[in-house]
């Protein structure tokens, strides 16, 4: 898995990339949109759970499957209480600031990963990591900087957009780490039902819309948990113990590449040279933190 562990984490990151239109076309609140994504997910995830710890306890592979430990348990459930802060807070965030914005704002976690990663975990970063980390996100940051925005009018949006960037880089850390004891399926299944679970009772709480009035409400919100929740996500948890903590949240920045190509494909909007030269620069900056990235850490 370690050889297609980039390939999986790019991937994965460049499908999540189509949430933003998801949630804008939702008919329901923001939270329970969230909601939705997690739960309609979760009975292929408990399917996948039950298989694969069935056929982990067979033969010796590692990482095993369901959590065995208190500790295991509890890193489980603070990753989708993480989870269900990261949601809530950006789907708000989407409804109240520009696209543009909330992604950008929350494309910020490679950031607090890295610090957390340096400050909490004492993980290694060479000075070629740390110019790559720059330069992808000052790529960003040229990508979305035609749409980005500076109003009064969107100032909570934006301060809940840069929220967004610390809960998912909480998330982050926590999934990488009891992703080295606990397998795919068992992280998302139990985690995705804490999530579902927070999210469900909040969204009940502030009295917003739950159902969808269409039947194109419910195709946008199966589309979020499929495309999104279960092949993007995916992707990504499957492949974090095979990376560096700090590198794998750096490769998630091809996110705002997907969206970039997405709104070129699905909203005919032009792939302006700014734009290239921001997709060029994530794409170097994510190059040269693999580059710096030192080799020992990269094959655990």
């Amino acid at each position: 898995m370690s050889r297609f562990a980039l390939p999986a984490v790019l991937f994965g990151a460049f499908i999540l990339s189509s949430s933003a239109i998801f949630v804008r076309l939702s008919e329901v609140g923001p939270i329970a949109t969230g909601m939705y994504r997690m739960l309609l997910a979760l009975p292929i995830f408990w399917i996948w759970m039950i298989v694969d710890d069935h056929r982990t306890n067979s033969r010796d592979t590692t990482p095993k499957g369901l959590p065995t430990s208190l500790r295991d348990i509890m890193l489980v459930v603070l990753a989708g209480l993480f989870y269900a802060a990261d949601l809530a807070v950006w789907h708000i965030s989407v409804n109240l600031t520009t696209v543009a914005n909330s992604a950008a704002l929350g494309n910020t976690a490679p950031v607090f990963v890295a610090i957390a990663s340096f400050v909490l975990f004492k993980e290694h970063m060479t000075r070629l990591f740390v110019a790559g980390l720059i330069l992808a996100i000052t790529g960003t940051s040229v990508l979305v900087a035609r749409s980005f925005s500076i109003s009064l009018d969107n100032v909570v949006g934006d301060a809940l957009g840069l929220l967004t960037g610390v809960f998912y880089a909480g998330y982050i850390l926590t999934v990488a780490r009891i992703r080295k004891r606990v397998s795919t399926p068992a992280v998302l299944a139990i985690s995705g039902l804490v999530c579902g679970g927070v999210l469900g009772l909040t969204a009940l709480i502030i009295g917003e819309q739950l159902l969808p009035v269409t039947i194109l409400g419910w195709a946008w919100l199966f589309g979020l948990a499929y495309i999104c929740q279960l092949g993007g996500q995916s992707l990504i948890i499957a492949a974090l113990p095979y990376l560096p903590t700090s590198f794998g949240a750096v490769a998630l920045l091809v996110q705002p590449i997907g969206t970039a190509i997405i709104g070129w494909l699905v909203l005919s909007e032009a792939i302006t040279i700014d734009k290239a030269i921001g997709i060029a620069a994530i794409l170097g900056g994510i190059w040269l933190a693999r580059k710096g990235t030192p080799s020992a850490d990269a094959s655990k």
